[in-house]
């Protein structure tokens, strides 16, 4: 099983490589797998290790010209670990030989890492995927999705959709989270064989421990200074007997940044994982009387797996969780069940389904407290995620020949599909929704999961199976999509801040129009705090409103439905022109009066600064708070970082508004302008109106009548656009409302003032 994990992981990270990946690729293994040999041979025959790390110096001489190329002290350091093996072989010492095995092997990696680094530096994709084959992912398990970020950047890279710096970027995060995670596992197996006296074990971790820390260590320099990595240097020299030190060093230590989205999947996978750990366990244990009796050794055995995949999960976000979090406390916990788990896997003093159930239940409100809301927010994703893992759980047991794991993996994936995605997809998807449940089951061409395990099927089917699957899970994510494009909700969101920031100049110079006489320019200042403490005001409104529904961010779309449904409803009030024409003209009128008041009575000075600070502020306010509530109905569509790009632009172009009514004393067709941003609010509008409908519809709070037809995925990232008639419906029906409200708005208008022309004419008529 381990050799075809690795094969897994080189053929998926060779890609497309020619022949220079596969000059490197089969050097390093062979180096890997004959010290490995060398060491069970050593305590048995001698001679025969001595061969065997002969064929791995053999396999060395093909590696050391290119690696000593980009990485002399790489070199050096496999040299010297290849001398110290065949040390170790003459005097029969296998822990000496297990530490010499780790250095020679992370010293290949550094060198090949080093080669990666320069050859995607300089824009050479040959290269770059020469070195890459040569690379060591996460440990591979039936819930680990090798990654192949690095590879797919590469590719990029040759084909000029990345530029060597972004794809250094890209390469740099995916194979150094590996590395961090097979140092953090070097660790953690250190500890357990430290604690159960297994001398050869603990050299080999700590030895692997120190030469993973090497491929990290610039990543640590960079962020904590050459003194905390001398430090933490001697510490990792000084394993095993400093691994405390050393786990002390690297707390919140992380080499490769994970993205939010990354982020948000693991803290997906630690909570999914281990609600999953008591299922499978009270699948596999009974009870007997009061005691609990394991019935299936492989149920239990997959719930050591989650909770294992729980686990590295944790590890994973540790870095990340907030100041006040005890990690320590967490992890703890995990070991305590894991313990747990363990018993039950050696027949002994097994818990029961209960006690497990408890135990996770305690453990998983401790991780939900301990993570920010932001994780906890519901993504369909996810769930698709864990699916994934499933499914390659049932093409790695179909390999082994374990049919019942390949089936117990295959109604797990099934199960959770059946009771989130496929249950969504059904009114907007039906023939995916078919698709999905044939490939599941019965299905040929391909063949159904189901029929390939009752057939004990050959492996190539099986992954023609999970290859379609993976295709129909791709299409399934597409459909329950309820994101906006980054573009589109950055242009959104300049729309609604500029459209809003104009109609606070426009009140402002009005206001101020009337001052600016030498005797009552001075009264401008005030008014001018007003607005620069209404601006406050709004900035903090936008981190109150955030945290608040931070709060709520567990309800995901429900949340981002009601949310979405209260802007929508203040957007068409605004937008309906009847009622604009009248607000803005009573609401002018209401400021005049008060800013006429304050200016020309005999109120004290001080009452009169304080009442046209709070003239200044309310004037603007209104304006911020609006904008607030549209962003943030855009925030829970696309994120913060798309809205806070558009809010900035919009921002600059209302100060350049600003700059040339106040500063410049230019007259702008202010008119024209607020018809204009009235036109492209009503397409943002639309645009939200269409993804507030569609989020409706998957929370089963909206009815749903599909069109027949697909459109593509473009037109729902960017217009909102989903195939159903209630969306569209609702679009067209805004759309006309705000439009129609214009031109109605117009006609009253040109109604009146024919009206009062009439009566102009009549009254002159009669006085002449």
């Amino acid at each position: 099983m381990g050799r075809f994990l690795r094969a897994a992981a080189w053929t998926l990270a060779c890609g497309l490589a020619g022949a220079q990946a596969a000059d490197l690729a089969p050097p390093a293994e062979t180096l890997r797998a004959k010290l490995a040999e060398a060491q069970i041979e050593v305590t048995f025959d001698r001679a025969r290790a001595a061969e065997l790390v002969g064929e791995a110096e053999r396999a060395a001489a093909r590696l050391l010209p290119s690696i000593r190329e980009v990485n002399p002290a790489a070199a050096r350091a496999v040299q010297a670990a290849l001398k110290g093996a065949k040390r170790a072989v003459r005097s029969g010492d296998e822990t000496a030989l297990a530490a010499a095995r780790a250095h020679a092997w992370t010293g290949v990696l550094a060198g090949t890492y080093a080669g990666l680094e320069r050859s995607v530096r300089s824009g050479d994709a040959d290269e770059a995927r020469g070195w890459l084959a040569a690379r060591e992912f996460r440990t591979a398990s039936a819930l680990t999705r090798l990654s192949t970020d690095a590879t797919e950047a590469v590719e990029a890279l040759d084909a000029g959709r990345l530029t060597p710096q972004a794809a250094l970027a890209a390469v740099r995060a995916d194979v150094l989270d590996g590395y961090q995670a097979r140092l953090s596992e070097a660790l953690r197996e250190l500890e357990t064989a430290q604690a159960r006296g297994w001398r050869t074990r603990s050299a080999e971790q700590a030895a692997l421990a120190q030469g993973y820390f090497t491929l990290l260590a610039p990543a640590y320099r960079a962020q904590r200074g050459e003194t905390r990595l001398e430090a933490v240097q001697a510490d990792l020299a000084a394993l095993p007997a400093s691994l405390k030190r050393v786990q002390a060093d690297l707390e919140g230590f992380r080499a490769a940044p994970l993205s939010p989205a990354e982020v948000k999947a693991r803290a997906g996978q630690v909570t999914r994982f281990l609600a999953l750990v008591p299922v499978e366990y009270g699948r596999g244990v009974k009870l007997s009387g009061a005691a609990a009796v394991v019935s299936s050794d492989l149920e239990v055995t997959e719930a050591r797996t989650f909770l294992s995949g729980a686990n590295a999960a944790l590890a994973d976000l540790a870095p990340l969780l907030p100041k006040e979090t005890d990690v320590k406390a967490l992890q703890a916990g995990f070991a305590g069940l894991e313990a747990s788990l363990a018993r039950a896997a050696a027949h002994r003093d097994a818990p029961t389904p209960s006690q497990i159930e408890a135990d996770v239940k305690a453990l998983l409100d401790r991780v939900r407290a301990a993570f920010p809301a932001a994780w906890q927010a519901h993504d369909a994703n996810a769930d698709l995620g864990v699916i994934r893992t499933q499914l390659s759980a049932v093409v790695a047991a179909a390999e082994a020949g374990d049919w019942a794991a390949a089936e117990t993996a295959r109604l797990d994936a099934y199960a959770l599909l059946e009771s989130g995605a496929e249950a969504r997809i059904a009114v907007f998807a039906p023939d995916l929704k078919l698709r999905l449940e044939n490939l599941f089951w019965n299905g040929q061409h391909p063949d159904g999961l189901a029929r390939l395990i009752r057939e004990r099927a050959d492996v190539a089917r099986f992954r023609e199976s999970r290859a379609a699957l993976e295709g129909a899970l791709k299409e399934t994510a597409e459909a329950l999509g309820t994101e906006v494009a980054p573009a589109a909700a950055a242009t959104n969101a300049g729309v609604i801040v500029f459209r809003e920031g104009l109609e606070a100049v426009l009140i402002l110079a009005a206001l101020m129009g009337s001052l600016r006489r030498p005797e009552v320019r001075h009264l401008r200042r005030p008014m001018w705090l007003g607005a620069l403490g209404a601006l406050a005001a709004t900035a903090a409104t936008w981190f109150v409103l955030s945290g608040t529904l931070g709060l709520f961010a567990r309800y995901g779309e429900k949340l981002e439905a009601v949310v979405s449904v209260i802007a929508i409803g203040v957007l068409l009030l605004i937008m309906n022109w009847f009622f604009h024409q009248v607000y803005w003209t009573d609401r002018m009128a209401a400021f005049q009066k008060q800013k006429h008041g304050l200016t020309t009575g005999r109120s004290p000075q001080l009452a009169q600064w304080i009442g046209l600070v709070v003239l200044g502020f309310t004037s603007i306010y209104r304006e911020g708070f609006e904008t607030v509530l549209f962003l943030q109905s855009l925030v829970l569509q696309s994120g913060t970082v798309p809205v806070l790009t558009g809010t900035g632009l919009g921002v600059l172009s209302v100060l350049g508004v600003g700059v040339l009514v106040f500063a410049l004393q230019a007259r702008l067709p202010m008119k024209k302008l607020l018809v204009w941003t009235g036109m492209m609010i009503c397409a943002v509008l639309a645009v939200m109106v269409g993804n507030t409908v569609h989020v409706l519809q998957l929370v089963g709070w909206f009815p749903v009548h599909p069109l027949g037809t697909a459109f593509p995925s473009w037109a729902s990232l960017w217009l909102g656009l989903y195939p159903t008639w209630e969306g569209l419906v609702a679009q067209v029906v805004a759309v006309v409302a705000v439009v129609g409200s214009y031109f109605a708005a117009e006609g009253l208008k040109a109604r009146q003032l024919e009206a009062r022309r009439r009566e102009a004419r009549e009254a002159a008529t009669t006085s002449g």
